[in-house]
């Protein structure tokens, strides 16, 4: 069973939950192009980097969800580092990083079904309404969670948006 990224539900809202995250290590890469299209070119990158292309040549469990957000030309593409690894080796390949954050206070907007450019983008912007409507103050931009591989049939497949909230 894939590991889940960690986190405690601090509220349930109607259309959304606020979450506590607890500290982790993410694996990026960077790419131009669509939300798709950079997920997917990415995903060969990071999946080699955990298959042992990396500076300890370590093989490392694949975890969920896979994380994108956007940046100027295209979008960052993250592995979330299994729970019990502090630290990262480092990886191999160039414009690629090992970041650790420290935990985070996210609203979390949940979906199933195949997850187009457009449908994450239209439950982006309804997360952040229902934020502002509730109260709350979103800070930077919406992540994007994909928990399941292509093989899961659409409408068994869980997906996120997700967006930092000041504490």
């Amino acid at each position: 069973m894939t590991e889940v990224q960690r986190y405690e539900v601090v509220s349930k809202m109607p259309g959304f939950e606020i979450r506590q995250y607890a500290p982790h290590v993410l694996v990026t890469k960077s790419m131009s192009g669509s939300l798709s299209a950079a997920g997917s070119n990415a995903f060969r990158y990071l999946a080699g980097y955990i298959g042992g292309e990396n500076a300890d040549r370590q093989q490392i469990a694949m975890t969920a969800p896979v994380l994108q957000h956007k940046e100027q030309s295209g979008y960052e593409v993250a592995f979330v580092m299994p729970d019990h690894m502090n630290d990262a080796p480092a990886p191999l390949r160039e414009g690629m990083a090992v970041k650790k954050v420290e935990g985070s206070l996210m609203a979390a907007k949940r979906f199933s079904g195949l997850a187009s450019d457009e449908l994450f983008e239209r439950k982006g912007r309804k997360l952040v309404e229902e934020l502002i409507s509730a109260g709350y103050q979103p800070i930077g931009e919406v992540s994007y969670a994909r928990y399941n591989g292509p093989w899961t049939p659409a409408p068994l497949r869980r997906n996120e948006v997700l967006v930092a909230l000041s504490a």
